[in-house]
């Protein structure tokens, strides 16, 4: 049993979308950081792609200064971009512009798939548990919803703990991704007793 099944609060939708969701790019690392950081600054709920762009390619930006593979495909737009800036080829403007352009092609589709299903499909017992909906085709951008407020202005020590939680993921990843170990010999359990 799914320990979403067992305990449906938002933190757990948060976790099975950290710890479950497919891993081709870290781009959902990035933006889960991207999203606690904006829920936590932010009073407005719309977000335009051009203010999440510098937070959202200086996480990965971070991350490549310490682990260079970021994803399982030989090249990306993006994540050379965020290369070039870090080795100061390209400025901030050409970071924000090609990330504008690149960097939200796939994630913002995939950030609330769990395995193969979005949360909504497969945790139908709540009737709204996505984060953000995507908005980019009328407002070029995100809107935040008020699980995503809920989740990090409510509860005591959320932000930090899934920033924490969502990090040490990342990094779970990367050092899987440098050592070519494969999905299928990292397991990840939830004890039900220490939750």
């Amino acid at each position: 049993m799914n320990f979403v099944d067992v305990d449906p609060t938002l933190e757990n939708y948060w976790r099975a979308i950290i710890l479950f969701g497919r891993n081709t790019a870290s781009y959902k690392f990035a933006l889960a950081k991207t999203l606690i950081d904006v829920s936590l600054e932010r009073d407005s709920d719309l977000i335009s792609l051009e203010d999440l762009a510098l937070p959202y390619a200086m996480h990965l930006c971070e991350h490549l200064k310490h682990s260079p593979k970021q994803s399982t495909f030989s090249s990306s737009k993006f994540i050379n971009a965020c290369i070039q800036f870090n080795q100061q080829q390209i400025s901030e403007d050409e970071l924000i512009h090609i990330t504008n352009k690149e960097g939200f092609k796939y994630v913002l589709d995939a950030f609330h798939v769990v395995n193969t299903k979005a949360i909504k499909e497969r945790f139908y017992d709540v009737i709204d548990q996505e984060f953000f909906v995507d908005e980019r085709k009328h407002n070029k951008g995100i809107r935040l919803t008020e699980n995503l407020f809920k989740l990090f202005h409510i509860f005591d020590n959320s932000a930090e703990n899934l920033n924490f939680e969502t990090e040490s993921r990342w990094n779970l990843v990367e050092k899987s991704w440098e050592l070519n170990i494969g999905k299928g010999l990292i397991a990840v359990e939830f004890d039900q007793n220490t939750k």
